[in-house]
């Protein structure tokens, strides 16, 4: 309640965020899955909701009695584009990597909002346990993943985001977003190797020089292991 400008709210965080009292001014919707159209149980006449073209036809229908607009999401294969080319519809398509969180920075980012970004609630608690603001819907198989020597207890899809989002955030960047990653898992942690404001995560001198460290004894550990190039003609050196 003391945040400062529009929140966007992705999947069911506008429920969880409704049931606080704070009505988003936007939620977005972009998974093709028809399970979309039972994340949001609440659907509130004051929100704006940016739906993916690709949606299912259910997800529409649930919507259709409240404000609406339809975006396009880039990536996949090239057939949106096919489709837009062949009906004459020169309409933008969004890219953004493949989760909700780094989407919408994108699509926000395309709506005009260039200049400060909060980010809250993109990771849990690294127990596992909360994948979703308001609980997942299907069952989340889990995996551990290290991170400069720390170890993260994760769904796949979230691996992969942290991933995307250590591409896309200097994007943002170098259009002049000022990023700002709250909470202190995956993605707040990555954050703090790039340079992002992460207000509830500090890093201390002795975890900067523990990170030095360990970079150095992996690259020790990956050049003994990495094959010897020998030089000739066809060495390709």
């Amino acid at each position: 309640k003391d945040i400062v400008g529009d929140i966007m709210a992705c999947y069911s965080a506008h429920d969880f965020l409704i049931e606080r009292g704070i009505i988003p001014k936007y939620t977005m919707l972009w998974d093709a899955n028809p399970i979309m159209a039972d994340i949001i149980k609440k659907p509130h006449k004051d929100v704006k909701y940016l739906i993916a073209s690709r949606c299912h036809p259910s997800v529409f229908e649930k919507f259709k009695d409240y404000d609406v607009t339809v975006w396009h999401a880039m990536g996949g294969d090239d057939g949106l584009e096919k489709l837009l080319i062949k009906h004459n519809r020169r309409e933008a398509m969004i890219a953004g990597g493949s989760s909700a969180v780094t989407r919408a920075t994108h699509l926000a980012g395309a709506m005009g909002y260039t200049g400060e970004m909060h980010l809250f609630g993109i990771c849990d608690a690294n127990d596992g346990k909360n994948t979703h603001a308001m609980g997942s819907i299907i069952k989340q198989e889990l995996m551990q993943i290290r991170v400069c020597g720390k170890w993260f207890y994760v769904a796949p899809w979230m691996a992969l985001q942290a991933g995307d989002f250590k591409i896309l955030a200097p994007l943002l960047k170098a259009n002049g977003v000022r990023l700002i990653v709250h909470g202190t898992g995956l993605i707040p942690y990555v954050a703090t190797f790039m340079g992002i404001e992460t207000p509830d995560l500090k890093v201390r001198w002795y975890e900067k020089l523990r990170r030095e460290m360990h970079a150095l004894i992996l690259l020790y550990l990956d050049l003994r292991k990495s094959p010897q190039l020998l030089g000739g003609s066809n060495a390709g050196i």
